[in-house]
């Protein structure tokens, strides 16, 4: 969160960091992210420039003056502790010598010493007039604030070496030739005495120094003195890098003068070294503390662009700090000045974001105007969901970061900051906030664990806009680590499903399927939700997950369940070893306490199972199985998880499938409430295995699907495992194949104990028993909860329906809720029963009777005459159904009497089929049927597809629904309706205000685009030919054209035109739709009473206004109308001959032809756009008679006169 400016309500959101900072955080400056381009800011920056660089950086006025109490990073380090520097070599080197300091710029690059220059490597305490006791006490200040000084090595090399003296102020840290420069500044330190003092160097600056990367309007010095600002030190660290000395190392940034540049301290003595480190460290600390901004105003402008370029900025998750990229030592051991070039690019400013960690690059600060320029280096971005380690140094700034994504190597950030603590802080709050539900982290940590037991629990509550466990906010966390389209990505709430609410997983919104990566960020969202009761992922393809191991890392496995309890130390369950497919379904089920289903339907469909041997009896490699098997129902044999109704439709199982059910099915503790194996592909034994081991499942089992298996069930066997079965709610054995037998499916004395809700008996040949079982048990009054008895394709005539339709009805005229679907059996036998059930209204609420093939036209008019009073059909579907021909008058007039005088139907398909080798239809009569709706007011939703309706139905239904206040739901796609008649729909919408679903008709138009444009070519084929058919007439031509004798050429089509006509006939239907929707939009306002009844002032006039509808013909002339005229070219022979004639082979007959061609270029337009040769030889014809072909071209008859 950026913090806010000071003042507002919102500083006490810092103060929870107070428990993990070296000094009270509440006390830091605030980040103001909401600064302006003008303002202090430029006025500040003219005002140093008027007082100088120097002056204003480096001038030696009277330091400020600090609190006597010191923090407690600045005390030295107690005699029993150890650092975390190094181990101790052997002490080969001399004593009693000052310390040292070396200067490097950002690379780790010393070089190798050699023994002689280890021997003259500086130990010891620096000299000063005070007792060594008090020179090492960091508090002690002799002149102006000064805490600490000392002389130190900072150059080591071959051929250099070079001592500097340092003197650590409350404010700065100062760096002097020799302790004689330091004097002079400092009376409290006395002149050096002895050799050392004589020697002069060639300038202040090393190898290490500010010199060489600094631009030109930084600070060095060259008058023995250079002033590090201790509020510009972004971090003190300690180097290693396995030299036989100690390495501290200071690196600093001047954001106002464009200057970075590092120093590095080189001690022998470790005590000493902790103390230089922990002083410089303390009081850098205090100084920033003290700072009133901690960023410059255009330095936060150039980050909150950054960040925004990215879609990652929100001001209340905006956090930076400065940090430094750690770089290991070169092999040689040698510093270059292009090394210390590099260290710019160290630099960096680390921002936390909502999503994503940003490591950007210092800006170019040499713009004249105060800008900040984009570097040329990239910056990095890490997703902070993808965090695998963090590691905090309890007493240096030493900082590591790791960041992983699936399937790749992790990418390890060494880095360096004065605020390790508060940038580990920022990082696992935002973490939390990203992944709320998410019990423990998935990460490593190393560090103070303080700084986990006093995490903010407030991040881990959803907001009030949020819900679903802030699944979308964990979603797009995951998408934007991933570098994932977060916006690709659908699915639905289903609130009224069983187990809801049901998150069901939808097709990608702009790809095929989703990729890989979009399918973890998914899955990894979905994990530790305790919102969603069951989960699907029907008909999505999930094959890019399945096989795919990740060997970089297991951060992401699941080892424990919800409560902490290893899966491996307990249940001996390794998913390390697992594909990811196997992890992720593992993980959903392993987290969530609420999950009780999941559906993987259709999730795999091009897996085959491998067999385990082959031909020759050899053993191959064994089949992986789903994965999905072994991932879930493991868990239900240990208890480990509360989902217990697993749904594998459409996913081919194997033998290695098989030996993970198994055992889970033969304990009863599995507590199997429902599976679903319908289409899996299994075998007689594999079916019939199922079916056996289920037996033990038979308290707890509820739903049991095996429908659609090519394996051979045994009626016995299936009669004995069913009856252990006492809690089945449904049952779906559909198109199975069972062993001959006269006896029925299930025993009667089990079947009528049971409370079914869905029976599905689908494609299996019923015979008398088992029919007289049914309508038997649809009698008891255990069946009263039964909602669904399908039976279609079962081999039922008109006289087993209407047995079961009077069995079903307890009380004539009282409509039982229940759906039943007898579709696709042989009803027009005993037609007559299911007619006189009907009118005596023995029928249930929803009957389906699609697929019925009436030999006889009576029949079906009989069965509409009866639905005329029948008072118990609230559902009905003759979708499909077959006539001898098209409806007669008789039949269409019966339907039109349904429609105008049942006051029942709320449901009714009469959709046809549109097929290769059939068409089913009602005929033109359909179109008078219609009329009857215009005064209907309780039929809410009307299916009439593949109805061929034409123009002609759609003026029909335009009239319709411009009476009709009843309907709601219309669908009436694949009915070759054109634009015309869809604009005529459309209009017909303004006027009524309760339809709420209209189809777009995109089939329709594509259709009716496809005819126009295939008309169009189809004439410019005709053209073309009739005019070379008309090339043998052109002399004619040209002779009539002399006498005057012309005719206008008909237009013809060029290929812009034909693009054209598409182009606007597209955009007419686009705008069609635009109303249709605006349209359905106020219909559904007023449905839910966001508007009034009537809907005034919703819609504007113009959408109101009725469009014209234009028909195809007229809409081609429009646009031909429109068309502005082209150049047209010339004909290729006429073209040739020009050339020949220009070859002067024959001058007197080149001269004849082109008099003749002269005299033809005044017709040339009326003459199809292009010049014809000439045909010589027309002879001594003189009557001609002229007529017109169908193409509108001349034709010409010969009749030769009497000589």
């Amino acid at each position: 969160m950026a913090p806010p400016t000071k003042g507002t309500p919102a500083q006490a959101r810092r103060k929870s960091l107070n428990l993990f900072s070296r000094s009270s955080l509440s006390s830091l400056p605030q980040i103001n992210t909401n600064v302006s381009n003008g303002g202090d800011e430029d006025g500040e920056r003219k005002e140093k420039k008027k007082l100088g660089k120097r002056s204003s950086i480096f001038g030696l006025g009277s330091a400020v003056s600090l609190d006597g109490h010191q923090d407690g990073a600045m005390s030295p380090i107690k005699s029993g502790e150890r650092s975390d520097s190094p181990k101790l070599r052997p002490r080969t080197l001399q004593k009693g010598r000052p310390s040292s300091l070396f200067g490097s710029l950002g690379r780790k690059s010393l070089g190798q010493m050699d023994e002689g220059e280890s021997e003259n490597l500086h130990t010891g305490t620096p000299e000063s007039p005070l007792e060594d006791g008090q020179l090492l006490q960091p508090g002690t200040s002799g002149n102006g604030g000064m805490l600490y000084h000392g002389e130190i090595q900072t150059t080591s090399g071959m051929f250099r070496k070079k001592k500097e003296y340092l003197v650590l102020t409350e404010t700065h840290l100062i760096r002097f030739k020799s302790q004689s420069r330091a004097s002079e500044t400092f009376s409290s330190i006395p002149p050096s005495y002895g050799r050392s003092t004589s020697i002069r160097h060639p300038s202040t600056t090393s190898v290490g120094s500010l010199q060489e990367v600094q631009s030109s309007t930084s600070h060095t010095s060259t008058d023995g003195e250079n002033k590090i600002p201790l509020g510009q030190i972004v971090t003190v660290y300690k180097v290693e890098d396995g030299r036989p000395f100690f390495t501290t190392e200071v690196v600093y940034l001047d954001e106002d003068y464009h200057g970075a540049g590092s120093i590095q301290l080189m001690l022998h003595d470790p005590k000493e070294a902790d103390l230089w480190h922990t002083s410089i460290r303390g009081a850098a600390q205090k100084s920033r503390l003290l700072m009133e901004e901690p960023y410059p105003s255009r330095v936060i402008r150039y980050l909150v662009s950054a960040v925004e370029a990215v879609e990652d900025y929100d001001a209340e998750h905006f956090q930076i700090f400065r940090v430094v990229r750690r770089t290991t030592a070169l092999k040689n051991g040698r510093s270059s000045s292009d090394d210390l070039q590099k260290l710019g690019t160290s630099l960096s400013y680390l921002v936390v974001g909502i999503n994503r960690v940003h490591l950007i690059p210092l800006p170019d600060f040499t713009d004249g105007a105060g800008r900040l320029l984009q570097p040329k280096t990239s910056r990095s971005t890490y997703g902070i969901v993808s965090i695998v380690d963090m590691r905090v140094s309890y007493d240096d700034d030493r900082f590591e970061l790791a960041f992983r994504n699936p399937c790749q190597a992790t990418d390890i950030l060494e880095l360096a900051t004065s605020a390790p603590t508060d940038i580990a802080v920022a990082l696992i709050r935002a973490w939390q906030y990203l992944k709320p539900r998410w019990e423990d982290l998935n990460f490593n940590f190393a560090g103070p664990r303080r700084l986990l037991q006093n995490l903010d629990d407030n991040l881990s509550s959803p907001s009030k806009e949020e819900d679903l466990g802030c699944f979308d906010r964990t979603l797009v966390a995951y998408c934007m680590a991933y570098n994932c389209n977060a916006a690709n990505i659908q699915y639905s709430i289903d609130w009224e499903a069983e187990d809801a609410p049901e998150f069901g997983l939808w097709p990608p919104l702009y790809s095929k399927k989703y990729t890989f990566f979009e399918l973890l960020a998914i899955l990894r969202a979905l994990r530790y939700n305790e919102i969603f009761g069951s989960i699907s992922f029907k008909d999505i393809d999930l094959h890019s997950l399945h096989g795919v191991l990740d060997s970089n890392g297991s951060e992401h496995v699941a080892n424990a369940t919800r409560s902490g309890i290893s899966i491996q130390k307990y249940f001996n369950l390794k998913p390390q070893e697992k594909s990811l497919l196997h992890q992720e379904v593992q993980a959903i089920a392993l987290k969530s306490r609420k999950l009780r289903k999941l559906d993987f339907t259709n999730t795999l469909p091009r897996r085959r199972p491998k067999d385990n041997f082959d031909f020759e009896g050899g053993e191959v490699d064994k089949d992986p199985g789903s994965e999905i098997v072994a991932a879930i129902f493991p868990l239900c044999q240990v208890q480990a998880t509360s989902v217990d109704r697993i749904v594998l439709s459409g996913i081919e199982l194997g033998e290695t499938d098989l030996d993970d059910l198994i055992p889970t099915f033969a304990k009863a503790a599995s507590a199997i409430r429902g599976i679903d194996f319908s289409r899996c592909g299994l075998n007689d034994r594999g079916i019939m295995q199922m079916i056996t081991h289920l037996e033990r499942q038979n308290m707890t089992l509820e739903f049991l699907n095996i429908s659609g298996n090519p394996g051979r069930i045994h009626l016995e066997q299936f009669q004995a495992s069913m009856s252990r079965f006492t809690n089945l709610r449904r049952l779906d054995i559909s198109r199975t194949t069972w062993t001959p037998s006269s006896q029925p499916l299930v025993l009667p004395e089990v079947m009528l104990t049971w409370h079914l809700e869905e029976l599905i008996l689908n494609g299996i040949p019923i015979n008398e028993r088992t029919l007289e079982l049914i309508a038997q048990y649809v009698v008891c009054d255990n069946s009263m909860g039964l909602r669904t008895l399908q039976m279609d394709q079962c081999g039922l005539n008109g006289e087993h329906v209407a047995l079961l339709m009077y069995a079903m009805t307890k009380t004539p005229g009282e409509a039982r809720n229940l759906e039943f679907h007898v579709s696709s059996n042989r009803l027009e036998k005993g037609i007559g029963e299911i007619v006189k059930a009907i009118e005596t209204n023995h029928a249930p609420s929803h009957l389906f009777l699609r697929m019925i093939e009436f030999n006889k036209e009576e029949h079906f008019r009989r069965l509409l005459q009866a639905l005329r009073t029948n008072t118990t059909i609230h559902s009905l579907d003759i979708s499909k159904a077959s006539l001898p021909y098209d409806a007669e008058p008789d039949t269409c007039e019966a339907m039109r009497q349904v429609f105008a005088e049942n006051t029942t139907l709320k449901e009714l398909d009469i959709s046809g089929e549109q097929a290769h080798l059939e068409v089913t239809r009602f005929g033109i009569g359909l179109n008078h049927a219609l009329t009857g709706l215009k005064g209907n007011t309780t039929l809410k939703v009307l299916r009439i597809e593949y109805q061929n309706l034409g123009l002609e139905g759609a003026n029909t239904l335009s009239t319709v629904l411009e009476e009709n206040k009843g309907l709601t739901h219309i669908f009436c796609e694949h009915n070759d309706i054109n634009l015309q008649g869809f604009t005529i729909l459309v209009n017909a919408l303004a006027k009524n205000y309760s339809l709420l679903v209209l189809p777009f008709m995109q089939d329709d138009q594509n259709l009716s685009m496809k005819r126009m444009n295939n008309s169009m070519r189809d004439s410019r084929q005709v053209a073309n030919a009739a005019r070379h058919e008309n090339m043998v007439k052109g002399s004619v031509r040209r002779r009539l054209t002399t006498l005057g004798v012309t005719k206008p050429a008909k237009q013809e089509l060029t290929p812009q035109d034909v693009d054209d006509v598409v182009r606007v006939l597209n955009d007419r239907w686009e705008h069609e739709m635009s109303r249709l929707t605006a349209f359905l939009q106020r219909n559904n306002d007023i449905a839910a009473g966001i508007c009034g009844p009537d809907g005034k002032g919703v819609l504007s006039e113009e959408t109101m206004r009725p469009t014209t509808a234009l028909s195809d013909k007229g809409l081609l002339e429009q646009v031909l109308s429109n068309t502005t005229p082209r150049v047209e070219l010339g004909n290729p022979v006429d073209d040739h001959i020009d050339r020949i004639a220009e070859l002067d082979l024959n001058p007197t007959k080149e001269f004849g032809a082109k008099q003749e061609n002269s005299k033809l270029l005044e017709g040339k337009a009326e003459l199809d756009g292009g010049m014809l040769p000439v045909i010589p030889g027309i002879g001594k014809e003189k009557t001609f008679e002229l007529g017109e072909s169908d193409s509108g071209m001349f034709e010409m008859d010969l009749e030769s006169s009497s000589s």
